[in-house]
């Protein structure tokens, strides 16, 4: 009786921690300035499409709900970002709960919370967003078809997996992962007698289509773009295989990331008759992505964001490394994780792990609000979230003074935060790459025969490409955009007028 109170409480008290952990995410995220990124995504979502040039369009589908529920404001547009941690958190409790028992359960959601990555991630919207949910349900519901023996869950395994199709390219690993569970243990294969797999897989390929059939119509220009860093690459070297693992230990925060790797050890470890579904499902989950993204960091940079979907999992790993009763799949080991008592062991390390992260998660949040420390130039990550309206107005101020009516940019950056920032009548048009913007409607070419003012940062004017299209470019000064005094970039300003041919192209300037 006891034990079960003791765990009716921690359930609670976890159940605080998640709402109070959504409502400091939509906090910040409706006190920040938009990353560039999240800037140029909302352009996807002004009018939403198949696929875009970057990737899948899930995260314009959220974009544009946001904004139809809360608004064009910072908060509308991550209102996604800010609500899909909390059913995802549920879903890696249940997954958990199902692997290792309500102990393991409860601290890797705790440990998850923790991560600065993911607390991060809860605030900024991307594609990792939509990526990291449908890789969690994808695997919460062959967690479930493991536990229950119901066929019919991989019909939910294929909504998943193809609606992460539809999220960011990576998801493709979750289809490897799934070939690895089917193919890593015996038992398993019998599912391939079962009708509702082969319906899931076709499901899967369906929600795909969409993506497939826009880069059909744009040349194969997504899939070139990105599966193009496959190709190409440096000798081998060691330095990007360690950036790769200091991003990790610092995105997971140290005491997490370290018991992370001890529990994907002890699960292998794990005796043979209790192991298989444990060290199956984990595999599955996770090997099939870190194997990439370890062979890729010996040749090329890997971005932090890369294994954003294998963080949660990663938090299962270091909650079963913390101590906790064994589960469904880990019942030889049940007491392992016990004192004798009903009460589990290993708090003490639960505690100062996730302490540690929290307060590191913490302080980055409050940093992107106030920051803590203000650096000149854009060496800090938060800082192009930051002066922009300021900017917008003497951009108008300039823009009025040289008689321009649109304005010009070269980068989807400075193009994604200055048509966020003015007024919405004001132009905003990419003279290059605009196959970026072939879900918009075609810029009026009627619009040229009025004079623009480029702008665009100092090192990315490229004035001897403007002046291959416009017979009358002229330097019109230097705008700087700051943040409480302390300068972040410099953008040069050029007004534009008569076109000596076309304007814009796709490719680079």
């Amino acid at each position: 009786m006891g034990g079960r109170r003791a765990f009716g409480y921690a359930s609670l008290a976890l159940l605080a921690a998640l709402v109070a952990a959504t409502a400091i995410r939509a906090v910040v995220a409706g006190l920040t300035g938009l990353t560039d990124d999240e800037a140029y995504y909302r352009l996807w979502a002004l009018a939403p499409a198949p696929s875009y040039l970057d990737h899948p369009p899930m995260v314009a589908f959220m974009i544009a709900a946001g904004r139809f529920v809360a608004g064009d404001a910072p908060l509308g547009i991550r209102l996604f970002a800010v609500l899909t941690p909390l059913a995802g958190l549920l879903l890696l409790w249940r997954s958990a709960h199902l692997l290792f028992g309500p102990t393991v359960a409860h601290r890797a959601v705790l440990f998850a919370l923790a991560m600065p990555l993911l607390a991060v991630g809860g605030v900024i919207i991307t594609p990792d967003t939509p990526s990291v949910l449908f890789w969690g349900l994808a695997f919460w519901a062959l967690i479930e078809l493991d536990a229950s023996g119901n066929p019919n869950w991989w019909l939910a395994v294929g909504l998943a997996a193809g609606l992460g199709l539809l999220s960011k390219y990576t998801n493709l690993f979750v289809g490897a992962g799934l070939v690895l569970w089917l193919i890593l243990s015996p038992t398993n294969r019998r599912w391939l007698r079962s009708w509702q797999l082969w319906v899931g897989g076709a499901l899967a390929i369906v929600l795909a289509l969409p993506v497939l059939a826009w880069n059909a119509n744009h040349g194969w220009a997504s899939f070139a773009k990105q599966f193009g860093r496959v190709a190409q690459s440096e000798p081998i070297t060691l330095r990007y295989l360690g950036e790769f693992i200091a991003g990790y230990i610092g995105l997971a925060s140290p005491a997490i990331a370290v018991l992370g790797i001890a529990g994907c050890l002890r699960v292998s470890r794990l005796p043979p008759h209790a192991r298989d579904g444990a060290r199956a499902l984990l595999a599955a989950a996770v090997l099939p992505l870190i194997a990439y993204l370890l062979l890729h960091a010996l040749h090329g940079r890997v971005q932090a964001n890369w294994a954003a979907p294998v963080y949660p999992l990663l938090a299962v790993c270091a909650a079963v490394a913390a101590g906790g009763r064994g589960g469904r799949c880990v019942d030889a080991a049940a007491k392992e994780g016990t004192n004798g008592t009903d009460r589990p062991r290993g708090g003490h390390v639960v505690g100062w792990a996730a302490g540690s992260g929290l307060v590191l998660s913490l302080l980055l949040l409050f940093h992107a609000v106030h920051p803590l420390v203000l650096l000149p130039g854009s060496k800090d990550p938060t800082a192009q979230m930051r002066g922009w309206p300021e900017l917008a107005r003497e951009v108008t101020a300039a823009r009025q003074a040289a008689g321009a009516c649109w304005i010009a940019t070269w980068s989807y950056a400075t193009t994604g935060q200055l048509a966020f920032a003015l007024a919405p009548d004001t132009p905003v048009v990419q003279l290059s790459e605009r196959i970026r913007y072939a879900h918009l409607p075609a810029v009026d070419r009627a619009l040229f025969d009025c004079p623009g003012l480029l702008v665009e940062l100092e090192r990315r004017a490229f004035p001897d490409a403007l002046a291959a299209r416009f017979a009358d470019v002229r330097a019109h000064g230097h705008l700087t955009r700051a943040y409480a005094g302390v300068p972040i970039a410099t953008y040069a300003l050029y007004r534009l007028a008569t076109p000596k041919g076309p304007v814009l192209s796709d490719g680079a300037p």
